[in-house]
């Protein structure tokens, strides 16, 4: 929920954050966790024009969203805003074709609008630093560099990307960053391969065999999106990654239909090349994400 709730909330919580920074002005400032609500909220709100105003008072230096959605919303935003100097995104070797994060489209919208780019979970909330064996082993065949150190070059290795945010808990975790970044090497063709390899393996282990052909959406009478409900649901089961509830609530059922709308026509089963049980499968999805949902009605 966002801290303010009108205009004249914005100067005084700006206001605040220098106090309790310690600081006269900040040298990148962003508009947090930027999706297609949010967003309304913030431009209801006039907050994108008193950054800017503070940008040009000098209480910023460099102004910026931190985004969450589709690749739809992120070019809308940037084309209302070309304000803004630079995308905070998420983005690693998984989720770069992943279809609820959709990681390679939202970096393809910031080149199109010519922004640099920040990458926040870079190693999937350090899922990626602990591989099971089958898809380890394609790394420990070309060096002992830890798993977590190709994550970070995975994510490092585009030329518009300008930083790489990494949550460290340890000071070996960061010696680790420092070795690998310090003298920043891009990935080799073998590296790259390795990395192609580990995803396939871990792509093998999806809870929900979807191909994303999405020929089961056009005929939803409840207007789910099938195919991403259940990337969402894999990314949470294989990976334990937390933020897949972010991606349900806010960003796939906001303005479409959560797995508990199925009405169980069937009409998606019918057409699903992979011969999916959906509709029971959609109320796996809803007992994961929605809570109060005991089954679908």
């Amino acid at each position: 929920e966002p801290y303010f709730k009108n205009n004249e909330d914005i100067r005084p919580f700006f206001e605040s954050q220098l106090e309790l920074c310690g600081v006269d002005y900040f040298d990148f400032y962003l508009m947090h966790a930027q999706n297609k609500d949010n967003f309304e909220h913030f431009k209801k709100c006039r907050a994108y024009e008193t950054a800017l105003e503070l940008k040009n008072e000098g209480k910023i230096r460099h102004f910026g969203i931190s985004f969450h959605d589709t690749a739809d919303v992120l070019d809308m935003i940037l084309s209302q805003y070309p304000q803004i100097e630079l995308v905070q995104i998420q983005l690693n070797y998984i989720d770069y074709e992943d279809n609820s994060v959709q990681g390679r489209k939202n970096m393809e919208v910031c080149r199109k609008h010519g922004k640099p780019m920040v990458i926040m979970e870079p190693i999937k909330g350090g899922s990626l630093a602990n591989l099971p064996e089958d898809a380890g082993k394609y790394f420990d065949e070309i060096s002992s560099n830890s798993y977590a150190s190709y994550a970070m070059r995975f994510a490092a290795d585009f030329d518009d990307v300008i930083m790489v945010l990494s949550g460290m808990g340890t000071s070996d975790q960061m010696n680790d960053n420092i070795k690998h970044m310090k003298d920043f090497k891009h990935l080799t063709e073998i590296e790259k391969n390795a990395i192609e390899n580990v995803c396939k393996v871990m792509k093998s282990k999806d809870v929900i065999p979807c191909t994303d052909c999405k020929y089961c959406v056009d005929g939803c009478p409840q207007k789910i999106l099938i195919p991403n409900l259940f990337s969402c649901y894999n990314a949470k089961t294989v990976y334990k990654d937390w933020n897949q509830d972010f991606y349900y609530e806010t960003v796939l059922t906001s303005k479409n239909g959560k797995a508990s709308d199925c009405i169980k026509c069937k009409k998606c089963e019918k057409v699903c090349p992979q011969h999916l049980v959906i509709t029971s499968l959609l109320e796996d999805v809803a007992k994961e994400f929605e809570k109060k949902t005991e089954s679908i009605s």
